[in-house]
């Protein structure tokens, strides 16, 4: 979005000298220039534009006739949406998805601009917007004609890779909001399911737990007694996997507050130290000199950093090493947990945030805790990831820098 705001910054700036009358052919041309480049400000100048028709360069010069006006109108500013993280990377997707289409048909999906930080579009708004024409001299920036020595077979040549390579990035973008679809659907299907369970089966294990701890109290035989205490541990553990798949399907906001990272990361993995060392696991922690500080909801990202290091101890079991480390880089931080254990296999890669992944190799617990640490991450628009071939893994969950 930032080039979008240069383009229009500087197509205002230009017409800031002349904005009551006819553009000059240089500052008519940098105007077609960023309309024909930048979908935002082409979609804003033909919601905006008064007549029922126009062509592309008619709406230049309206534009730059009106774009001080437009561009300094206080209830713009007043209405302006919260750009969160998320309205970036959103952005970021349209702006890409719309580099695959041709610009004739920008209008035709303006809604999912307009729709990605307000409500929906009225049809009947949608209905008084002018119909815009583009020549070919405005589509390809009006650009010299090919000089003689180019012959009209390189000219069709380039025109067809250029067309291939549009057509792959507009597939490409098509399996993405495909996915993005399914994985809803997927999630709105795993929360009818999350909340029958619960209470079709949280009932039963109360009545079983409160009943073995009854029996219990009564209970003089050890080893009857024993018996009774696993039936209460089960049941805990049953009533956990339903939460942990509530979780999944709806979970609660994060509550943020100011957080250092490399502190959070050092506290986590203290909490596993005694544990590592009777399991002969050499645990060591490599953070930055001083402190990252990010809002984050410091015990829920602490969950998903002890389920990652949880399930690296459980792949080792005994005599290895994990090495959790924070690395920082230019947009981004990078949250790394090596371990070096048995590895994991393509499908089990792609497939391990996945509820119940029935795939569990080499001890790792590829159930419901990885899922909730993926969740987490999501939640605190941070990606996680997993690595490694034939040995070793590695965990990473990658935050992205807030702006400054």
């Amino acid at each position: 979005m930032g080039e979008h705001t240069e383009q229009r910054n500087h197509a205002g700036h230009a017409v800031a000298d002349d904005a009551s009358s006819t553009p000059d052919p240089i500052t008519l041309q940098q105007t077609i220039e960023a309309l024909r480049t930048d979908p935002p400000l082409l979609i804003f100048a033909a919601a905006s534009f008064p007549g029922d028709s126009t062509s592309l360069t008619g709406l230049a010069a309206w534009l730059a006739e009106n774009a001080i006006t437009l561009f300094t109108d206080g209830d713009a500013f007043l209405g302006a949406p919260v750009v969160t993280s998320a309205t970036r990377s959103r952005w970021s997707e349209l702006d890409a998805y719309f580099k695959t289409l041709p610009v004739e048909q920008w209008l035709a999906d303006a809604t999912l601009w307009l729709e990605a930080t307000g409500p929906s579009v009225a049809v009947s708004w949608r209905d008084r917007w002018p119909s815009v024409s583009f020549t070919a001299a405005e589509l390809n920036g009006a650009s010299p004609s090919p000089t003689p020595e180019i012959a009209a077979t390189e000219i069709a040549a380039v025109d067809s890779l250029q067309q291939l390579a549009r057509q792959m990035q507009h597939t490409r973008t098509l399996e993405r909001s495909f996915d993005r679809r399914l994985h809803t659907q997927k999630l709105a299907a795993l929360k009818q399911f999350a909340y029958g369970l619960s209470h079709e089966i949280n009932n039963p294990l109360a009545n079983i737990s409160t009943r073995a701890q009854h029996l219990k109290q009564g209970e003089t035989d050890p080893q009857r007694s024993a018996s009774l205490q696993k039936i209460v541990d089960q049941v805990y553990r049953a009533h956990e996997m339903i939460a942990d798949l509530m979780f999944y399907a709806n979970p609660s906001l994060p509550e943020t507050s100011r957080c250092d990272l490399n502190l959070l990361v050092r506290s986590v993995a203290d909490e596993f130290v005694d544990e590592a060392d009777s399991l002969s696991i050499r645990l060591e922690t490599e953070t930055p000199v001083g402190e990252l500080w990010f809002d984050l909801d410091e015990p829920m990202f602490g969950e998903a950093l002890r389920v990652l290091l949880r399930n690296s101890i459980e792949a080792i079991g005994s005599s290895g090493t994990i090495v959790m480390s924070v690395v920082p880089e230019a947009t981004r931080v990078l949250v790394h947990v090596a371990d070096s254990g048995p590895g994991l296999s393509r499908a089990a890669r792609e497939h391990a945030f996945d509820p119940y992944f029935s795939g569990r190799e080499a001890g790792r617990g590829l159930g419901l805790g990885l899922c909730r640490a993926y969740r987490i991450a999501k939640l605190h628009n941070a990606d996680i990831t997993l690595a490694g071939g034939a040995s070793g893994c590695v965990a990473t969950i990658a935050i992205g820098k807030s702006p400054a």
